[in-house]
């Protein structure tokens, strides 16, 4: 069961969020699949879950995160990333972060829809935080200062090609209904 449930997102859309509570849910022994931030990983599997942000979060999120780059490269990093994810959705399952961060019972629901697993377990958003913590992935929790945020945010209306991650991000909001 561990490799049906491979994830792969863009950063700072809820993946080790999303990773922690497939770990509780299935996995309470072991760790569920490392997070997985490429294209590679989706056309190399034969079924993966794919979580989305809304561009304007996760792009901003990860401009300020440690590791992040330039907005252009962030901005053109998203679109490359789920034009494929929309290129290959015959073998992808989506996780919309605006859902499975509030409901871990979507969370649940997805996975037997799409994987026929079902689970018994119950865990809470305070349990998914905490394992977070405990197994190193704190740096993911949200922590970013408002006002640095509110100023990509508003870089980002304006940066060259933006208009087409709000485009991805719509297409993949009907494509997961």
């Amino acid at each position: 069961m561990k490799e049906l449930l491979t994830t792969s997102g863009f950063p700072r859309s809820g993946n080790t969020y999303l990773n922690q509570s497939l770990n509780l849910l299935y996995y309470p022994k072991q760790e569920v699949n490392f997070n997985r931030h490429t294209v590679a990983a989706i056309n190399k599997s034969n079924r993966i879950i794919v979580p989305f942000r809304n561009p304007t979060d996760s792009i901003a999120s990860w401009h300020n995160y440690p590791s992040g780059g330039e907005l252009e490269s962030d901005v053109k990093f998203y679109i490359r990333f789920y034009s494929a994810v929309l290129d290959n959705i015959t073998k992808v399952v989506l996780m919309d972060f605006d859902y499975f961060n509030k409901d871990i019972n979507y969370i649940k629901n997805q996975v037997l829809k799409n994987f026929s697993i079902e689970t018994y377990s119950f865990v809470t958003d305070s349990q998914i935080k905490e394992a977070m913590f405990t197994n190193g992935k704190d740096i993911n929790l949200p922590r970013n200062n408002k006002e640095e945020l509110a100023l990509v945010k508003n870089q980002l209306q304006n940066t060259t090609g933006f208009d087409k991650c709000l485009e991805l991000y719509n297409q993949l909001k009907a494509q997961s209904l």
